[in-house]
């Protein structure tokens, strides 16, 4: 070995352990509380540490925790999750300044509760929005570590390994180098008492640089913690990313869009931003949590469509007063366009009408200045015609020889007086459908038969077909008919012979009344199937109950979904739904009720059961499956809302241009 390479070596080894810390400088003048209006500022607070229950509400295949057929719960109940306990910090540099006494002073227990979105606050300079973002309210969730300097630091810069943070309070073109994340400072997008927020080159990082003189501000160091106890919900915030092993520079996603204060300086909000609203407000009452909503701290991510708290910090166990309070509050609806009892219906439906928590919710509105006459509305909207309560039967028997089951091949040419795959006249159906690429269907004559189609696919494709058949002839009788069927199991080569429905496609318009379209509704997202094209709802010339078809995507997880591509072409793949009226969720709900208390029966989900079985299923998919119609029943009024929101936007465009 070469002696200097020798002695760098030595060098090291003398270096001690791997670690890195900041590069501590001190700063003078007082710090901003604020940058521009509608910016990422401080509003310093001091939110107390949380332990709080963050369910995740799109959780799915979750382990039935009764009997199959005791009745399942309405909601998953919720995880527990708790904040790490938080450890002062041992060490607190002697060069830094001493931060301002605002900076320092404890916060009243309910001031971030109590305050009110279109409230001027005093300790902001004029024209300076009092609600801006809060990314820089928190710190460390850990003990410090003592910086590391000298040699080593340059060493492990230069050889870019290990972990690199800016020094206070940085400055563009700066590398952040922690854990997996390599980026650089670009430009300030927040500067507050307490930290500095820079946007990252790359833009999709905010990194939040904290004075090392803030570990002692109550409040401010849980910042991690809190987030680190919500990264697996889905409350929509910035989550965390990463974090410095000193906790005082902390990665976190930048949300990328405008804040609600500057939507508001240029007039109302946009429909798609007005029914994120209650979105927002149904998710953070889920979680019982509530956060600093104040102007500036929301931020509408436009290719998401939804409010995004940007500054988690400001969360806190709350009741849904302390949520609704600042979002209904008059001045801020009427500056946005908001309707507060369209507000109140979102949220209803949202949170479900029968629900425990929408209960305490309505109480706590009738207290509420603002939430009792929107809640007075809400009752005067109710007064409408209900919508229709769902009977559940079966349907009329088809052919004797089609009973949806499943048989050997032989069994079908018995029952059938041929075999149909070795039928004189095949046509080939759907063959200019280029989504038709894992089946292939086909028309089918036998002289002196009646006329068959038969679907030739893998056998999880039959399967979910069966088995949809079976349920919709069982369960939906009422409401629309679905060709009887027998099927073969021949792996990838399984087929399956349907009678052939004397209707046609009903691209257009809307052939459903409203009794089946809240069928439907309930049929197809309660079992989960997808892909309802416009060619899968048959309507005849002579009348009679409509035909649904093609059952091949189906048995997913149905979580409500308000984030779709304002295409009108998806809303004529929910058939479910009038694109001629508008769509009103509480015409839905008695449905809705109705089939949730069906399904909690011993027999609805022995039936159910059964025809799994039937179908090919082994009791274990059979009961994560039953599990998973659960969890998409218990979120149907959701569901239907996020549906009712989507259509309805096409319904008024389209009324508007006639």
């Amino acid at each position: 070995m070469r002696p200097l390479t020798a002695r760098a070596l030595f060098l090291l080894a003398l270096a001690g352990p791997v670690q890195a810390g900041q590069v501590e400088a001190p700063v003078s003048g007082e710090f901003s509380p604020g940058s521009r209006p509608g910016g990422i500022g401080s509003v310093l607070g001091t939110p107390v540490p949380i332990s709080m229950a963050v369910p995740t509400l799109t959780a799915a295949g979750a382990p039935l925790a009764a009997p199959l057929l005791a009745p399942a719960p309405i909601l998953v109940s919720p995880a527990a999750l708790q904040a790490a306990p938080i450890q002062p910090a041992a060490i607190r540099p002697a060069a830094l300044p001493a931060l301002p006494a605002s900076a320092v002073t404890p916060a009243k227990p309910k001031a971030l509760a109590e305050r009110t979105l279109a409230a001027p606050d005093a300790s902001v300079e004029p024209g300076v929005d009092p609600g801006r973002a809060l990314f820089d309210q928190g710190g460390p969730a850990a003990e410090a570590a003592p910086a590391a300097g000298g040699m080593w630091g340059i060493v492990k810069n230069l050889l870019a390994v290990g972990e690199a943070v800016p020094a206070w309070p940085g400055k563009a073109g700066d590398v952040v180098r922690i854990g997996k994340i390599k980026t650089k400072l670009d430009r300030v997008a927040g500067d507050g008492g307490t930290s500095k927020v820079w946007r990252s080159s790359d833009r999709n990082y905010a990194i939040k640089i904290l004075h090392p003189g803030a570990r002692e501000v109550p409040g401010v160091r849980e910042e991690a913690a809190t987030l680190r106890a919500i990264a697996k919900t889905d409350l929509p915030v910035a989550k965390l990313l990463a974090e410095s092993r000193d906790g005082l520079v902390l990665v976190k996603e930048f949300i990328e869009g405008d804040t609600a204060h500057q939507l508001l300086e240029r007039g109302a909000f946009s429909r798609t931003q007005a029914e994120g609203w209650p979105e927002l407000a149904a998710r953070l009452l889920k979680a019982r949590v509530t956060a600093d909503l104040a102007q500036g701290n929301l931020v509408w991510q436009h290719w998401r469509t939804r409010w995004v708290v940007v500054d988690a910090g400001s969360l806190t166990d709350g009741s849904p007063r302390e949520v609704l309070d600042q979002m209904l509050d008059p001045v801020l609806l009427a500056r946005a366009g908001m309707d507060p009892v369209a507000f109140l219906s979102g949220l209803r439906a949202r949170l479900g009408p029968d629900s425990a928590l929408w209960a305490q919710t309505a109480e706590g509105l009738r207290g509420s200045k603002a939430g009792a006459p929107a809640l007075a509305g809400l009752a005067r909207r109710d007064e409408a015609p209900a919508g229709p309560v769902l009977k559940f039967g079966p349907a009329a028997k088809g052919p004797p020889s089609l009973d949806d089951s499943v048989v050997a091949p032989q069994e079908v040419a018995k029952r059938l007086g041929y075999d149909p795959l070795l039928a004189k006249t095949k046509i080939k159906l759907h063959g200019e459908d280029p989504g038709k690429l894992n089946t292939t269907i086909l028309s089918v004559d036998q002289p002196g038969k009646a006329p068959v189609v038969v679907k030739l696919a893998q056998w999880s494709i039959i399967r979910n077909e069966v088995l949809l058949r079976r349920l919709a002839r069982r369960f939906f009788g009422a409401y629309f008919r679905t060709p009887a069927s027998v099927a073969v199991n021949r792996g990838h080569d399984s087929y399956m012979v349907m009678e052939r429905a004397e209707a046609s496609a009903a691209y257009y318009g809307t052939p459903l009344t409203l009794e089946q379209r809240v069928a439907a509704a309930v049929f197809i997202h309660t079992f989960g199937v997808s892909d309802v094209n416009p060619g899968n709802v048959l309507t005849s010339g002579s009348g009679g109950l409509p035909w649904l078809i093609d059952f091949e995507q189906a048995l997913g997880r149905v979580s409500p979904n308000a984030g779709r591509i304002p295409d009108e072409r998806i809303a004529l793949e929910m058939p479910w739904m009038s694109r001629q009226t508008p769509n009103r969720v509480e015409d839905y709900q008695p449905g809705v009720r109705a089939w949730r208390a069906f399904l909690k029966k011993p027999e609805t989900r022995a039936a159910i059961l059964s025809d799994l079985a039937a179908a090919g299923f082994g009791p274990a998919d059979a009961a994560g499956l039953l599990a998973r119609f659960d969890l998409n029943a218990a979120d149907l009024d959701w569901t239907l809302q996020n549906d009712a929101d989507f259509v309805n936007q096409f319904v008024d465009r389209n009324a508007a241009q006639r």
